[in-house]
């Protein structure tokens, strides 16, 4: 047995889809099942259930992983700690779609530009759950949306800087009727088919919940871990996209403000005890100055 395979394990009970668990870690799907049928034939048990429906976790699977968690966070934290000690300054970077549409990434390169001494590796899935990652040591920081409070599970692991609050919206073709309304309500929602991330994500854990907090059943669905299919989606008329008012400039798309009033905010979110580590706390400061007003 490996600590490859165990992290291997782990990120496959996150996601419980070998496809899924794939793209995370960036192999192929055939070499994360060999990886992961191999670990089953040495401790002689199985760990998840492939069926016709999809991959459940058995539940020596569900003890494995319990077993397993420490050992991943001292892992992480046993490279953090060599890395440190050889002078090395590495930052895994989570980065949702709101870095984009509020165009901070190059602004982001810029600043790793005149400091060669960080290395830098961005992670860009779409419904990649940051926080899972964070927890596990797989990224340093990720700068995305914080979910609502109840679906934050370890709360107190995290430390969160708002950095741009903007308007939640209703995004729209722009040639479509609706989008010259001054606002959509949450109850004139009710029918329509609403595109969002794949099942079980963290988007589509906050779109269940504001549809509980206002009163209104989902109709349709239309699922995909690609932005740009999504927004394909909705420029053919497919359905409507609930997101901020800055995706309407960046995908070319309209934006009719939600009522009441909700806000969707760019986060920089990181473990509290990596929160003062020199790289970390200096890209943070270098964002909050300049979104300081925004």
């Amino acid at each position: 047995m490996t600590i490859t395979q165990v992290l291997y394990a782990l990120t496959m009970e996150q996601h419980l889809n070998f496809s899924a668990a794939s793209r995370a870690l960036f192999m192929s799907q055939p070499a994360l099942s060999l990886q992961i049928k191999a670990l089953e034939s040495e401790l002689g048990y199985r760990l998840f259930e492939r069926t016709t429906h999809g991959v459940t976790l058995t539940e020596c699977g569900r003890a494995f992983c319990e077993a397993a968690r420490p050992l991943a966070a001292a892992w992480a934290d046993f490279k953090s700690r060599i890395s440190g000690a050889a002078g090395a300054r590495v930052l895994r970077i989570g980065l949702g779609a709101r870095v984009y549409s509020n165009r901070l990434f190059r602004k982001i390169v810029a600043f790793l530009d005149s400091h060669p001494e960080i290395e830098v590796s961005f992670v860009t899935e779409a419904g990649h759950d940051f926080l899972s990652a964070l927890r596990e040591g797989a990224l340093d920081l990720a700068l995305d949306r914080l979910p609502p409070p109840s679906l934050l599970d370890g709360a107190e692991q995290f430390a969160s800087w708002t950095l741009i609050e903007e308007p939640q919206c209703i995004l729209l073709p722009r040639n479509d009727p609706r989008a010259h309304k001054n606002e959509f309500r949450f109850s004139e929602l009710q029918g329509y088919a609403i595109i969002t991330s794949l099942e079980n994500t963290m988007e589509d854990r906050t779109l269940r919940y504001l549809c509980k907090e206002h009163g209104f059943a989902l109709n349709r669905l239309y699922r995909s871990d690609s932005m740009k299919t999504n927004m394909d989606l909705l420029r053919s008329g497919k359905g409507v996209i609930i997101g901020p008012k800055s995706f309407a400039s960046y995908f070319g798309v309209a934006a009719v403000p939600l009522s009441p009033s909700t806000t969707a905010s760019l986060d920089f979110i990181c473990l509290k005890k990596n929160a003062d580590r020199p790289e970390v706390s200096t890209l943070r400061r270098y964002l909050q100055k300049l979104c300081a007003g925004r």
